[in-house]
């Protein structure tokens, strides 16, 4: 049991640290360009320190490799203070302004500048060793690489301008480092003569050529994906914004509508009257032998609405949608639904004693009632309600004592409750009186 705590514990760092480091969505509004591409310089420039540190990880296995490994040895040493040097200009460059959107594009140029250089040299550095050598076909992948480290910036112009120059470097080098075109001593127009007569020459050319269509292929694919991203972006942003909107007229008439019921609804938010609404709810509860759980999720509901305040500022003035933010939306939406419950269950207490003091309540009227919160916790709260506004001053009755309310009580509010209810009340009645005047 403990191993498998552990395990869930090393799983959920791992994730928590990945997302901090390489979560591209980690705590950003996707709907803010200028926030995305921030959020993107940070994980790109986190996933360039990586391959720095791979390509002088290579560097020094080449020491140990090659016949004459002073060199590489420099390389190794000497890529070490570059790697640093280039993460702390990739930071210097992003933390600039996180809000301005030709900063963060800079940033991206350059970054995306030295991830093909990169590479490109670690190609070449390791080609001159040889070609047959085990490094050089590896070493050919990582320009591949790293235009699949371009294209998570997910721009298609950004790709396409790196994939130009891609080529073009990738093309001087074949002809002059993979193939050494230019030692041959010829002239181009020697050069093609030979091409279709010389072997040798015509396979070097037509691996540079199959190179070559492979890394177009390569990159036609990245466009694609790219570009399938960059439109899903789009109609997410479009969606996002079509959301918030809604959300913000929704939101507005909802705190609307919660003013207006709250307002007319505030002769039931008195405090006093509240608390002994929920006190002797408590004490019926007991004597009903109510569950713990329900109880004290009743105690709770029966004061729920003193809660108003909590919910004035439901409209949020902020730019920035994360889910922290909808968490709190989401939360104060869930508390406005049960105050105005609870607020409907304090009125029907009300509607239902008034209708019986006019001569209102008919049939209809009292199954229209009995439909509204009939949950055996939402009966205890009407039922102690409904006592305590008996027993207070109203607009429409005096106040009663408590033989005269529970004479209400058999005479007229009986059909409202559980029968269980109504005989535990009417069994602890003399106790509930007791409990009402020390209130």
């Amino acid at each position: 049991m403990n191993f498998n705590n552990q395990k869930k514990k090393l799983k959920g760092l791992g994730k928590r640290l990945f997302s901090k480091y390489f979560g591209f969505e980690t705590g950003i509004d996707i709907a803010n360009d200028v926030a995305v591409l921030y959020r993107r310089n940070v994980v790109i420039k986190n996933i360039v320190f990586v391959s720095n540190l791979l390509y002088s990880l290579v560097f020094f296995v080449l020491g140990f490799s090659v016949s004459n490994p002073t060199t590489d040895w420099l390389f190794a040493i000497a890529a070490l203070p570059i790697t640093y040097a280039v993460g702390r200009l990739q930071t210097k460059l992003i933390d600039l302004d996180h809000h301005d959107l030709t900063k963060q594009q800079i940033a991206m140029y350059i970054s995306s500048f030295w991830i093909f250089i990169s590479a490109i040299l670690v190609y070449i550095r390791i080609y001159a060793i040889g070609q047959n050598s085990p490094f050089e076909t590896a070493s050919y992948v990582l320009i591949y690489y790293a235009l699949v480290q371009i294209s998570l910036y997910q721009d298609k112009r950004l790709l396409s301008n790196s994939f130009a120059s891609l080529i073009g470097f990738v093309s001087l080098i074949h002809i002059g480092v993979t193939y050494n075109f230019f030692n041959l001593g010829l002239t181009w127009q020697e050069f093609l003569s030979n091409l279709f007569i010389d072997p040798s020459l015509a396979r070097q050319m037509a691996d540079l050529a199959l190179r070559t269509i492979i890394f177009i292929l390569f990159y036609l694919i990245n466009f694609i994906i790219v570009s399938i991203g960059q439109s899903i972006q789009e109609e997410r942003k479009k969606e996002l914004s079509k959301r918030r909107e809604v959300q913000a007229d929704f939101t507005h008439i909802v705190r609307s509508l919660f003013n207006v019921v709250f307002q007319s609804a505030s002769g039931l938010l008195e405090k006093n009257h509240a608390h002994r609404v929920a006190t002797l709810a408590s004490k019926i509860a007991t004597f009903y032998n109510l569950d713990e759980d329900l109880k004290m999720e009743m105690e709770k509901y029966a004061l729920i609405h003193l809660r108003f305040d909590e919910i004035k500022d439901l409209m949020m003035n902020t730019d920035v949608y994360d889910e922290h933010t909808y968490e709190i939306i989401k939360e104060k939406t869930e508390l406005g639904s049960r105050i105005g419950k609870r607020i409907q269950l304090a009125q029907k207490s009300n509607d239902i004693i008034r209708a019986h003091y006019e001569g209102n309540a008919d049939e209809v009227f009292i199954e229209q009632m009995k439909l509204i919160q009939h949950e055996i916790t939402n009966q205890i709260i009407l039922l102690a309600d409904c006592y305590v506004s008996l027993r207070s001053l109203s607009t429409y009755h005096h106040p009663n004592n408590h033989l005269q309310t529970v004479n209400i009580f058999k005479q007229e509010l009986t059909p409202y409750f559980d029968y269980n209810l109504k005989e535990t009340f009417l069994k602890y009645q003399k106790e509930i009186d007791v409990i009402y005047h020390d209130l």
